[in-house]
């Protein structure tokens, strides 16, 4: 017979075939077909412990989540799951093979990911690969907050709507409303982008700077420009506009 507990007050329930409390230090073991409800998320595993007072959990074995509110499911190998007092959902971090998806289209896989759920903020590491609101993104370690993002060792980033990709060793930036603002990228900086005039153009450097107030993106440290019909550009310092696509090269340009 499958047996119940209540997590804390009355917004959580836990069901497990075994459920084994210790009334003295307030810690839970349950075992086989382990489901645990809370404000109005699901996660399920072949086995949790935790503690009663604190609400914290740790779930193993073939687990996975939903989380209808933001109308994402997550899978993993084990998961921790925390409420701190002011995140509603709790803090998430799956452990091993993990895989989240967010409708419409959302997805991101990586070896770890900590996300506060009921937000869009997270920090993933390990194979990261994902696409997030239209965005392809892989790298060995991405995150953001509210206001910022950042990459490490990023090796396919790319906006589809804006035709543009990029690679970089660091990358570090900031949102307003989703969207970004300003963006450093540091190491074998590769950009690519379709022009007006349909063409393909490669730019190599060691640093780019992107400001959305200005529209630009520009690049120093040897950049060197390549595009599909032949034509090169190298300069002190490559500048791309972001409305028109134009490249200005400015200093020894060649």
């Amino acid at each position: 017979t499958q047996m119940c507990a209540p997590l804390y007050a009355t917004q959580g329930s836990l069901t497990a075939d075994s459920i084994t409390y210790d009334v003295n230090t307030k810690k839970t073991l349950a075992k086989g077909n382990v489901v645990i409800k809370r404000d109005g998320a699901v996660l399920c595993g072949n086995e949790a412990d935790g503690n009663m007072e604190t609400s914290e959990f740790n779930l193993n074995g073939n687990v996975s989540g939903d989380f209808p509110e933001q109308k994402a499911k997550l899978t993993s190998r084990s998961v921790k799951w925390t409420k701190p007092p002011k995140i509603k959902e709790g803090i998430v971090e799956g452990f091993g093979s993990v895989h989240i998806t967010r409708e419409p289209a959302d997805r991101l896989d990586a070896d770890y990911v900590r996300w506060e759920a009921g937000t869009g903020n997270y920090m993933a590491r390990g194979g990261v690969d994902g696409i997030i609101e239209n965005k392809l993104l892989r790298a060995h370690e991405a995150g953001r907050t509210d206001k910022t993002f950042w990459g490490r060792k990023v090796t396919r980033y790319e906006d589809r709507l804006q035709k543009m990709g990029l690679s970089a060793d660091t990358v570090d930036g900031t949102l307003l409303n989703n969207l970004i603002q300003d963006a450093v990228a540091v190491g074998s900086v590769k950009m690519d982008y379709i022009d007006k005039e349909g063409l393909l153009t490669v730019v190599t450097a060691g640093k780019a700077v992107y400001s959305k107030q200005l529209g630009t993106m520009v690049l120093t440290e040897n950049p060197y420009a390549v595009r599909s019909d032949g034509k090169t550009i190298a300069a002190n310092k490559i500048v791309i506009h972001e409305d028109t696509k134009n490249i200005e090269a400015i200093g020894n340009s060649k």
